[in-house]
């Protein structure tokens, strides 16, 4: 598996929603004793449609958490840089050099990101393209099938 790189908040945020899968596990666990003993419906559990419904919700949360769980071996915590290069929590203007399009991104040290106000993961395939990388470089990346240049035009600190 490849690493995951985070910031300090990123990690904590991965941490709590490890928490969260917990607290849902217990919530349906609740549910599940509750559905169990309800029986009166048809004839006992294999009619108790909430029952079954339950336990079925109760093996995807815990495939989810063994899942993230897994992955905690191949977080690596990163800390800010600020020797000119690409780093988290910096503001990367961008040409695409193929669609000759300036973009600004955001990178982030979390595992999401949203790209509705211009924040990348340095986790995504262009934030880990970049990472690390000058004014005036050029790098690609790959995204499926497709390959994209872009040309690193400026960099600039957020915090």
């Amino acid at each position: 598996m490849s690493k995951i790189y985070l910031d300090k908040v990123g990690y904590e945020n991965y941490l709590k929603s490890l928490e969260d899968i917990k607290k849902e596990i217990d919530a349906n666990a609740k549910l599940m004793s509750i559905y169990a003993s309800d029986d009166a419906y048809g004839d006992g559990w294999h009619d108790n449609f909430a029952y079954e419904e339950t336990m079925h919700k109760e093996a995807e949360l815990f495939q989810k958490y063994n899942k993230k769980k897994s992955m905690l071996k191949d977080i690596v915590i990163v800390d800010k840089e600020s020797n000119g290069t690409v780093s988290l929590n910096m503001k990367v203007e961008l040409l695409f050099i193929d669609d000759e399009i300036v973009e600004e991104y955001i990178i982030t040290g979390d595992i999401n990101s949203n790209i509705d106000d211009n924040s990348i993961t340095i986790n995504s395939p262009l934030g880990s393209a970049i990472y690390g990388k000058k004014v005036g470089d050029k790098v690609n990346y790959k995204v499926g099938d497709n390959t994209y240049n872009v040309e690193i035009l400026g960099i600039e600190n957020c915090s």
